[in-house]
């Protein structure tokens, strides 16, 4: 069995077959019960056979919903014909005085019996099936006898009319085959909205990593004369490390650190971009993700960078981190010239790097600055 089988089987079959289990005992309980006098009028070995049908039903509606499949499917398949052949054998089976007022105790379950067949067989040759089955006690009294007891001619037009029985679990079928279709709907276009949302996110993650790492690094060979420095070397083979991993599948890193691992990251990372900021960092026991970490370390060397390119020479650099198991905070501040954040807040090193990179990782970033006063960029996660 495939595993879209299985997944057929358990959202249609089995809850319909469950069904048709309960509908089974409810007929026990309403007919079949008050019919038990006709027991003693039965051979020991038709008895037998009519209450292993129905001890199946009764078992089938206990643990039907848990039953494995198989087990399940040999069931729905011998049931029917078992109790075709008891119904084609009862006036062999009979031991009573009065055979002509006489009719199969079995007969009562029919309507559940002829249900199963919608679990075997399509719906069109169930219904034909089920008049054929409900024909059997007669035909076996025209073959055994030569004729149909009286008892038997009066139930058989009652019995025809269960194909009404049948055709309510053929709309019920219909209606689990709807839901299961648009379950099945919704489940594919979820997978294809995540499949976007990840594509959008991997080219979200790529721009920034141009716009932070690549074109930093250019616009300082721009600015650079002569033979590049031995850091803008180091930052260059970074910058194409991180650019070969970025494009292979399942390059992101999920590892996890210890506070004391991220705030040493972030350290390093920020070092990088400028080696005379002060720096002071809190920790505490724990463990987190490590992609957390490169997020918000990348969104601090943002922060950094723009301080080194705009806050002047003379300013001075403080970078403050907090890293608990379940919380990450950067401070990145300097007392520079400062800026209007109203105005520069569409620009896209703010927006794009900081403010956006921030909010994909579940936390979020705050600028404060003014003219004259320097800058703060707190970053926190979780929000």
């Amino acid at each position: 069995m495939t595993a879209s089988d299985a997944v057929r089987w358990n959202a249609i079959d089995r809850p319909l077959g469950w069904l048709i289990a309960l509908g089974g005992c409810i007929l026990v309980l309403d007919q079949t019960v008050f019919h038990l006098d006709q027991v003693v009028a039965m051979a020991w070995w038709w008895n037998v056979g009519a209450l292993l049908v129905t001890g199946a039903f009764v078992g089938m509606a206990i643990a039907g919903m848990v039953l494995p499949l198989p087990v399940l499917a040999v069931l729905w398949r011998v049931i029917p014909p078992v109790y075709v052949l008891l119904q084609a054998t009862w006036i062999l089976g009979f031991r009573g005085a009065d055979l002509g007022a006489a009719a199969p105790w079995l007969w009562t379950l029919e309507p559940a019996v002829i249900t199963l067949l919608l679990l075997t067989v399509r719906p069109g040759i169930a219904v034909v099936t089920c008049l054929a089955i409900s024909l059997v006690p007669a035909a076996s009294g025209l073959i055994l006898l030569g004729h149909v007891p009286e008892g038997v001619a009066t139930y058989t037009p009652y019995e025809l009319g269960n194909v009404v029985y049948l055709a309510i679990f053929v709309g019920v079928r219909i209606q689990l085959e709807h839901l299961h279709a648009s379950e099945r709907e919704e489940h594919a276009q979820r997978v294809r909205q995540m499949r976007v949302s990840a594509q959008l996110e991997q080219h979200a993650a790529m721009s920034r990593l141009v716009h932070d790492e690549v074109l930093a690094s250019l616009f300082a060979a721009m600015h650079t004369d002569g033979a590049p420095s031995s850091l803008q070397s180091r930052d260059a083979r970074r910058v194409i490390a991180e650019l070969d991993a970025a494009t292979e599948p399942g390059s992101v890193p999920g590892r996890f650190c210890s506070g004391d691992e991220a705030a040493e990251a972030i350290r390093v990372d920020l070092r990088r971009i400028d080696a005379t900021f002060d720096f002071h960092a809190t920790t505490s026991a724990g463990r987190i993700d490590g992609r957390v970490v490169r997020g918000v370390t990348l969104a601090a060397a943002e922060a950094l960078r723009n301080s080194v390119r705009h806050a002047g020479d003379a300013a001075s650099r403080w970078v403050r981190v907090s890293v608990t198991g379940t919380a990450i905070l950067v401070s990145v501040r300097d007392d520079g010239t400062g800026f209007d954040p109203a105005q520069a807040s569409s620009r896209l090193g703010i927006r794009h790097s900081i403010v956006e990179r921030m909010a994909a990782l579940g936390g979020a970033a705050r600028i404060e600055s003014e003219r004259g006063c320097g800058t703060e960029v707190i970053l926190t996660w979780p929000i």
